[in-house]
C-alpha cells in the first residue's frame, strides 16, 4: 500500500473531512464510497479505516490496502456518536468476511479464554456462566476445531449448522477406538 494513501486517509480523519475512494471488496468487485472518516486502526499487519459510510449510513471498517485513489472532498463534518473503533475492526476481522459466523458460550472467564484466543481470531464478551466468543470461518470444521482446541467446556449457540457439525464430530471422536488399534490395523 502506498504511503500517500495512508497519509490522505489520516489527514481526512484529523481534519474531519469527507473522503471519496474506490474500494475493492473481498469478492474482487469494486465500488466507490463516500465516507466520514473516524480513525485508522492497525490490526495484525493491516490498517483499517473506521468510517461512517454515507451510502448505507452505518459505521464500517475498510481495509486500507483495498482503498484506491482516496480524495479529500473539502467537505467538513461534525463527528457525532463516534463508535469504539477497535471493536468495529475486531468484528470485521473476526466474523465479517467469513461464510459462517459463530457464537459460542465458553464456560470460563473471558480472561482465561483471552489467553488462548488471539484478538484477531475472536471477540469475547462476558456472560453468565463464562463468556461469549464470536468468530468466523469459511469452514464449519475449522470453527469446531478452534473451539475444541481451546480445551475448555463450551456450548455452541449458533449457527445451527455448527451445532449439528459439532455433534457429528463429537460422536465420531467418542466412537474412535482407544490406543490407536484401528489405525494400526491399516498399516
Amino acid at each position: 500500500m502506498a504511503a500517500d494513501t495512508l497519509t490522505t486517509i489520516a489527514r481526512a480523519c484529523r481534519n474531519h473531512e469527507r473522503l471519496e475512494f474506490s474500494y475493492r471488496r473481498r469478492d474482487g468487485g469494486t465500488g466507490s464510497r463516500v465516507v466520514e472518516p473516524h480513525r485508522l486502526v492497525q490490526a495484525g499487519y493491516r490498517w483499517y479505516l473506521v468510517a461512517r459510510d454515507l451510502g448505507p449510513g452505518d459505521w464500517r471498517a475498510f481495509r486500507a490496502d483495498r482503498i484506491d485513489q482516496p480524495v479529500l472532498t473539502g467537505v467538513r463534518f461534525v463527528p457525532h456518536d463516534p463508535p469504539d473503533a477497535a471493536a468495529i475492526v475486531a468484528r470485521a476481522v473476526t466474523t465479517g468476511p467469513y461464510r459462517y459466523q459463530a457464537r459460542v458460550l465458553v464456560h470460563a472467564p473471558a480472561e482465561v479464554v483471552a489467553e488462548r484466543v488471539p484478538p484477531s481470531v475472536a471477540v469475547l464478551a462476558p456472560a453468565d456462566g463464562g463468556c461469549i466468543l464470536s468468530s468466523g470461518a469459511d469452514s464449519l470444521d475449522m470453527l469446531a476445531f478452534h473451539v475444541a482446541a481451546m480445551d475448555l467446556d463450551f456450548t455452541v449457540l449458533e449457527p445451527p449448522e455448527l451445532i449439528e457439525r459439532a455433534a457429528t464430530l463429537a460422536a465420531r471422536l467418542a466412537s474412535a477406538p482407544a490406543g490407536g488399534r484401528q489405525l494400526a490395523s491399516r498399516t
